[in-house]
């Protein structure tokens, strides 16, 4: 394995034009620096200096090693001034892992947002269908839902993704709302590959019908054309809310507000890291949405101006 151990000690030598200057230097004695040079000499396989009661010089192979490693750590001093910027401003590179399970649309929004704020950070977004297929020490940052396992990652929680039940009108005209949980049973319910419906409270109802994906942009096609009942983000039926081709219940046992974390790396954080987590927590200050005209607009106003396109964690 290469080891820079005893190259230092050896360029203070050279540099210094004998033992004595570079153990004063380095702030060591004399006699280390004499055995770690030769102990560099040794694992070399060859003799990098001759050495006299008078004079110090290099041999050819030591002029050669000298020169080379004299631009190594110039490159290395380099290399490290270029990670310190990475801790004083935002720069480099980002990669970002997405949920697409109910649509990245909110997410790239924000990305983009957050990029023409940050131009010198390169923004690398990947979308993922199952958390399983991740690999979470590739990215960056991990944008997770739910409760998070215990892992030697860090993670901070920006906001909530609220989901609502919902439905075309001409669905409820004529099969009305449910009246419970337990009610969800006379319905056909639109639903992810789970085939449930999670409500606040840790509620779970399992429940049935002839339209089942993976994706929140599918399920939310299906219920605008009237096939059933659906549980959604409210960000994901967002503008047909505001619009009236979806309609949503807005009784409170109705909602499941879903936590959404942003997962990243321990160890020392670049900067381009925090700045994107800390814009997350500043945006959304651990908001939960309801399906109401006003919260829906302010939400909108709030995200995009008064153009809607978006809404809270609609991932």
């Amino acid at each position: 394995m290469t080891s820079w151990h005893g190259i230092d000690e050896f360029l203070a030598v050279v540099e210094a034009g004998s033992f004595t200057r570079a153990a004063e230097a380095l702030g060591v004695s004399k006699s280390f620096v004499s055995k770690v040079v030769s102990d560099l000499e040794a694992r070399l396989g060859a003799q990098l200096m001759v050495r006299t009661t008078r004079r110090l010089s290099l041999t050819a192979a030591g002029e050669l090693f000298f020169e080379r490693c004299r631009a190594l750590r110039g490159e290395l001093g380099d290399v490290e001034r270029s990670m310190a910027q990475f801790q004083s401003r935002p720069v480099g590179r980002l990669r970002i892992a997405l949920s697409d399970t109910f649509g990245s649309d909110f997410m790239s929004a924000l990305l983009a947002d957050f990029s023409a704020v940050h131009r010198d950070i390169a923004i690398e977004a990947i979308v993922y269908l199952r958390e399983t297929d991740l690999a979470p020490e590739r990215f960056d940052v991990v944008i997770r839902y739910g409760a998070l396992e215990n892992s030697s990652a860090h993670a901070r929680l920006f906001g909530y993704m609220s989901y609502c039940l919902c439905a075309s009108p001409d669905y409820v005209a004529r099969h009305g709302w449910p009246a419970s949980p337990r009610d969800l049973a006379r319905h056909n319910c639109l639903s992810n590959i789970s085939g449930q419906y999670h409500f606040n409270g840790g509620v779970r109802v399992r429940v049935s019908g002839n339209w089942v994906s993976n994706s929140g942009i599918a399920l939310r096609w299906a219920t605008r054309q009237g096939l059933g009942l659906a549980h959604l983000p409210v960000a994901v039926v967002r503008n047909d809310l505001l619009d009236g081709r979806i309609v949503a219940m807005q009784d409170e046992w109705t909602f499941y507000d879903q936590e959404v974390s942003a997962v990243f790396p321990s160890g020392i954080t670049p900067t381009a890291t925090r700045a994107f987590i800390d814009y997350l927590t500043t945006h959304f200050k651990l908001g939960k949405t309801r399906p109401s005209a006003a919260s829906l607009r302010a939400l909108a106003d709030h995200l995009y101006g008064a153009a809607p396109g978006g809404g809270m964690a609609a991932d």
